[in-house]
């Protein structure tokens, strides 16, 4: 029993050493809808959230999103580059005449330099609006993020 508990925190403690090489919080600069400056932070190598805040038909847009990524769906052409595909769920306020408030079901594609830490992407999100009454939009964006902590 002894044993197996000690090749458990092993095994988590070399995982959390890996994950711990990688830099895992990111911002930059997101085009589309919104227009404005994104933020993406990783939980695990599987795991992340996601942040856009912009402008989106001259109206402040603020989204937040949880993310599954998958990285082995396409495959690699570059040599130590990753290029996971993503779904996810979140939010989205944008400020009209009255506060519009929507959830947000997205999925995109991300290429990850294979030297620098650097991170391209580009993505599209039915949004489902809630509020003030129930419609529904598309945001679309492409982007870049460089990685720093």
């Amino acid at each position: 029993m002894r044993k197996s508990l000690l090749a458990v925190v092993l095994v988590a403690a070399a995982a959390s050493a890996r994950a711990a090489d990688l830099p895992r919080l990111g911002a930059g600069v997101v085009l589309g809808v919104p227009f404005g400056v994104t933020a993406k932070y990783w939980l695990d190598p599987k795991y992340a959230v996601q942040s856009h805040l912009g402008v989106s038909d001259g109206d402040f847009t603020m989204s937040a999103d949880f993310l599954k990524n998958f990285d082995e769906v396409l495959p690699r052409k570059i040599p130590g580059s990753r290029m996971p595909v993503y779904l996810g769920l979140g939010l989205k306020v944008k400020s009209e005449r009255s506060a519009f408030f929507g959830i947000r079901f997205v999925g995109g594609v991300s290429m990850f330099h294979s030297k620098k830490p650097i991170e391209f992407f580009m993505e599209v999100a039915p949004v489902l609006r809630v509020s003030p009454s129930v419609d529904g939009a598309l945001d679309g964006a492409v982007g870049v993020r460089v990685y720093f902590l």
